[in-house]
């Protein structure tokens, strides 16, 4: 089972479509809306659905970088358990990707995927979801309103530091502290970690990430993450990060 987001604080700040949800950002039927242009941004916070009852929040940032949080609802509590990362792009109204990562920490496994769709003018993306070894699916995402996530405001340091409790979607737990310089230090299940965390280059609302891990018991140990961090409206901080090689990847969720 993934670890447990309220639906009024979601991971990436984002509120996620349960029940009856219309859906941020979006104008109309996109089945019957024309395709995205010249003018529709790809760039921006989504809102995520998939055929398999799974939902969740995604980013897709000014390099095309793709960063997605998923899991299945139960009672107003989205239970996270998968992060998906990779490279999207588009060509007119089509949106493709083909070196996306898929992290299930719930059956412990790493996938690579491809994804192939649309997107309509109001920004609506949707498509086919192809991982490795699984079932293909079909996703959409929906632009979130800014109200929900200000993507475009300018991430502050001084917002992200002090000390973090929370779990790791490896299962492991513990506390990320961040210096008023961005310095990171954890310690996770006795798994100490070092690093930085600085307002990402793209002046968009999100944090760039560095760390180095200790030895074991470290998941990744003795090797080095990047990626990247979000504070949501609950203040809850979410720092997703992928090895060098995106072989492994992990979550941490913490509040302070």
């Amino acid at each position: 089972m993934g670890y447990r987001v309220s639906a009024l604080g979601l991971t990436w700040a984002l509120a996620v479509c349960l029940a009856g949800c219309g859906g941020g950002g979006g104008g109309g039927d996109d089945a019957t809306e024309g395709p995205a242009t010249d003018a529709t941004p790809l760039e921006g916070g989504y809102l995520v659905a998939s055929s398999t009852g799974a939902s969740g929040q995604a980013l897709v940032l000014p390099d095309r970088a793709f960063w997605s949080l998923s899991g299945f609802e139960s009672s107003g509590v989205l239970y996270i358990d998968t992060l998906t990362q990779g490279t999207v792009s588009r060509a007119d109204a089509t949106v493709s990707a083909s070196d996306l990562r898929q992290y299930d920490f719930g059956n412990g496994v790493v996938r690579t995927a491809g994804f192939s769709g649309s997107m309509t003018v109001s920004g609506v993306v949707s498509g086919t979801f192809s991982p490795s070894g699984a079932s293909v699916t079909s996703l959409t995402l929906t632009p979130a309103e800014a109200s929900d996530f200000d993507y475009h405001a300018a991430a502050s340091l001084g917002t992200i530091v002090g000390t973090w409790n929370g779990d790791s979607l490896d299962g492991s737990s513990g506390s990320v502290t961040v210096s008023a310089g961005g310095a990171v230090t954890a310690s996770l299940s006795g798994c100490s970690i070092t690093g930085n965390v600085a307002p990402h280059p793209s002046g968009k609302n999100l944090y760039a990430v560095s760390v180095a891990f200790g030895p074991a018991p470290c998941i990744l140990a003795n090797s080095t993450a990047s990626g990247i961090a979000i504070i949501g409206t609950a203040q809850q901080l979410v720092v997703a990060l992928t090895s060098a090689d995106r072989s492994a990847g992990t979550v941490f969720l913490g509040t302070r």
